[in-house]
């Protein structure tokens, strides 16, 4: 028997609260091993998106933004939420490459997903390649938003990474996906 199989839903999911990005749910389990009940609390949110995005001389876009998590300013990759108006992953990576740093590209694909934290969340967040991009207009930033962009080698990012200046998870899962292709 899996460890799957030994849960079962024995109240419906609710929602607690919601945000613009995310809501808060509850769900009351069984685990069929213990006889034991417990409300398990998720994070229900919408698939996101991270561009590795590559110039035609190899280099691969950085912005830096405040974050309030943990604030300060990160080093990341362009990226944000699949929007119910787009047809796709690749689609929402060009939109969210064009209004973070005004830069656009060719080839747009799939190089990876991961489930962000699959203990709480169960949305997937995907890394999308575009190539052959440059500056083709000045960004369409958020009210919220502040960002810096700039292009770096691999070799740089790499030495960045070693560093620990780039530690976001999930940009490390995406430039982990680039550099095993």
């Amino acid at each position: 028997m899996s460890s799957a199989d030994q849960w079962k839903s024995v109240e419906r999911k609710k929602e607690i609260f919601r945000t613009k990005i995310f809501a808060v749910c509850s769900e009351k389990f069984k685990c069929l091993r213990t006889d034991t009940e417990i409300d398990f609390i998720t994070l229900s949110s919408w698939n996101w998106v991270n561009v590795i995005a590559r110039t035609e001389e190899g280099k691969i876009l950085l912005i830096r933004q405040f974050r309030p998590g943990t604030m300060q300013e990160e080093v990341e990759i362009p990226g944000g939420c699949i929007d119910p108006s787009d047809p796709s992953p690749e689609h929402a990576a060009a939109r969210e490459l064009m209004e973070e740093t005004g830069y656009a590209g060719e080839n747009a694909r799939i190089i990876g997903k991961v489930s962000p934290n699959p203990a709480i969340q169960g949305n997937l967040c995907f890394t999308v390649m575009i190539d052959n991009v440059k500056k083709v207009s000045e960004p369409l930033l958020e009210d919220t938003e502040c960002i810096e962009t700039k292009e770096f080698t691999v070799d740089e990012i790499r030495s960045m990474i070693a560093s620990g200046e780039i530690r976001h998870g999930l940009v490390l899962n995406a430039l982990f996906f680039y550099l095993m292709n």
